[in-house]
């Protein structure tokens, strides 16, 4: 009796099928991990507003300092690009830190990577504003650090210490990535 049974083995376009995906979702974690375990602790100053999610909870929505800055510290290049270029309202940005005191804040705003190793990525709009008949620009930049879950019930806490100017944001930076590690009452 001849028995034509066949072993069907997964091909490789299988294998490839079911590794893509699961190699798209662990890249997605490579960035943030690397922050959170080899990046530069810093201090931020924040000031946060206090909504609740329905399906999170509590959580404060954060302002900080640095998310809007002189044009003083713009790289002359993209102001000048702003400039010639007024329709656009996000320019990607790498932003330059250093430390004073305890906390971090802005050095410069440019285009390109810094050559320190503390910065952040973020997107520049110009705010432009009229003084004394002349346009002026200030600049707003999103570094999408902007929320942060905290325990039930304490979100009003948080913002009221906010309002005071008294809360900090402990935030870890690697390659111009932030992961947010904690808030706590400034010193």
């Amino acid at each position: 009796m001849n028995n034509n049974v066949s072993h069907i083995y997964p091909t490789r376009w299988f294998w490839i099928a079911l590794l893509v995906p699961v190699g798209i979702l662990l890249s997605m974690t490579v960035q943030p991990l690397l922050a959170l375990y080899a990046g530069e602790r810093i201090t931020l100053q924040t000031v946060p507003v206090d909504p609740r999610d329905l399906f999170y909870g509590d959580y404060v929505q954060l302002r900080f300092a640095i998310e809007e800055v002189d044009g003083s510290v713009v790289d002359k290049a993209l102001v000048q690009k702003m400039v010639k270029n007024p329709e656009a309202d996000r320019y990607p940005v790498y932003v330059s830190l250093r430390k004073n005191g305890q906390t971090a804040v802005v050095a410069h705003v440019s285009e390109k990577r810094p050559r320190t190793s503390l910065y952040l990525k973020g997107e520049l709009m110009p705010i432009w504003q009229w003084e004394n008949g002349q346009r002026r620009a200030k600049y707003a930049i999103d570094y999408q650090l902007d929320r942060y879950y905290v325990e039930e019930d304490s979100g009003l806490e948080w913002e009221k210490l906010a309002r005071q100017g008294k809360v900090w944001a402990d935030v870890k930076v690697k390659g111009g990535y932030g992961v947010m590690l904690e808030l706590k009452p400034a010193q």
